[in-house]
C-alpha cells in the first residue's frame, strides 16, 4: 500500500496508521511503514526548519512538541457555543506545568473545543473553562499554533487544572456575537467598495474585533468624500435588507467556481465553509 496515500490520511485527515493496517490486513495488503516514518520525521523536520526564525526558538520548540503529542485541535465553534474536552495540556511561563492553580496564568490545550484561534484578521474567543470541583478557568485570548492547535490564554480564578481534567468550554456569547457581525461586515464593505471603486479592490489585510473592524486594502488614489458617501449607504443597504443566510459546505475548487472569493490572510484546505446571502456573497469562510 503506497506511504503517500497513509501519509496523507495521517496528516491532513487524522487517520491513524494501525487503524488503516487493520482496515487492509482482511485483504492481504500490506503497508510500508518503513518509508511511512521516514515520510514523517521528514515532514516533522521541514516543519520546524519553516517556522524557525519567527519567533523564541524555545517557545516554537514546545508548541512543536505539545503539537506531536496531543495531535490537532478539533474545532467546535461552527456549531456550538459550548462543548466538553480533556486537557491534553498546560503551559506556564513557556514552559509545561503539571498543574494550574488559583490566580496563576498560563494556558490550557483541550483535544476539542468551541473557542475560535485568532486567524485571519479575527480576534480569538474569550470565555470560561469549568474544571473538577468548581475548578473555573478565565479565557482572555485563543491562539492558534502551528496551524490547528487551539491554545486557550488566560487566569484560574477558582481550584486547579491539570492534563487529564474533563472539562466544559463556554465561548463568551456577548462577544463571539458583535466579533460575527463585524466579520461579516468586513465583507460587505469589501463587495461594496468592489462596486464603488472598481472590481480591482483586494483585501490587504483586515482586523475583526468584538468593537470595531478594520479593512485595508489597495487603490490608485485616496477615496473621495462622495465615493465614501456611497460606500458606506451600500453598505447599509445591504444590511437593512436582513437577507436570509446560508452555509454549505463545499470543494475548494467548486467554490471558488461558484464565485466565492479567496481573501488575503486565509487558509483553506479542500473543503471550505461557504457563507451566502439571496442577493450578495459574502465569504468563503475558514475551514475547518
Amino acid at each position: 500500500f503506497p506511504y503517500t496515500t497513509l501519509f496523507r490520511s495521517e496528516r491532513c485527515y487524522g487517520f491513524p496508521l494501525d487503524l488503516t493496517q487493520d482496515a487492509l490486513r482482511p485483504r492481504g495488503i500490506g503497508v510500508d511503514t518503513d518509508a511511512f516514518n521516514a515520510a514523517m520525521e521528514k515532514q516533522k523536520a521541514e516543519a520546524r526548519s519553516a517556522w524557525k526564525g519567527s519567533g523564541d526558538a524555545a517557545t516554537e520548540t514546545l508548541w512543536f512538541e505539545i503539537r506531536e503529542e496531543t495531535g490537532a485541535s478539533e474545532f467546535l465553534g461552527y456549531d456550538t457555543e459550548i462543548a466538553e474536552g480533556e486537557i491534553r495540556a498546560i503551559v506556564k511561563g513557556a514552559k509545561r506545568a503539571r498543574s494550574l492553580a488559583k490566580g496563576e496564568e498560563g494556558a490550557l490545550v483541550v483535544n476539542q473545543t468551541p473557542f475560535y484561534g485568532e486567524s485571519g484578521g479575527q480576534v480569538g474567543d474569550g470565555g470560561l473553562i469549568k474544571g473538577p470541583k468548581g475548578a473555573l478557568f478565565r479565557v482572555t485570548d485563543t491562539q492558534k499554533k502551528l496551524g490547528d492547535l487551539m491554545v486557550h490564554l488566560g487566569e484560574v480564578e477558582a481550584g486547579s487544572f491539570k492534563p487529564g481534567d474533563a472539562v466544559e468550554l463556554i465561548v463568551d456569547h456577548t462577544r463571539r456575537t458583535a466579533t460575527r457581525a463585524n466579520h461579516s461586515a468586513t465583507h460587505l464593505l469589501h463587495e461594496a467598495l468592489r462596486q464603488v471603486l472598481g472590481t480591482h479592490v483586494a483585501q490587504k489585510g483586515s482586523l475583526v474585533a468584538p468593537d470595531r473592524l478594520r479593512f485595508d486594502f489597495s487603490h490608485t488614489k485616496p477615496m473621495s468624500a462622495g465615493e465614501i458617501e456611497k460606500v458606506e449607504a451600500l453598505t447599509n443597504a445591504i444590511v437593512l435588507q436582513n437577507s436570509a443566510v446560508e452555509t454549505r459546505l463545499m470543494a475548494l475548487e467548486d467554490a471558488m467556481q461558484s464565485g466565492a472569493m479567496a481573501l488575503f490572510g486565509e487558509k483553506y484546505g479542500e473543503e471550505v465553509r461557504v457563507v451566502d446571502r439571496k442577493s450578495t456573497r459574502l465569504n468563503s469562510s475558514h475551514e475547518r
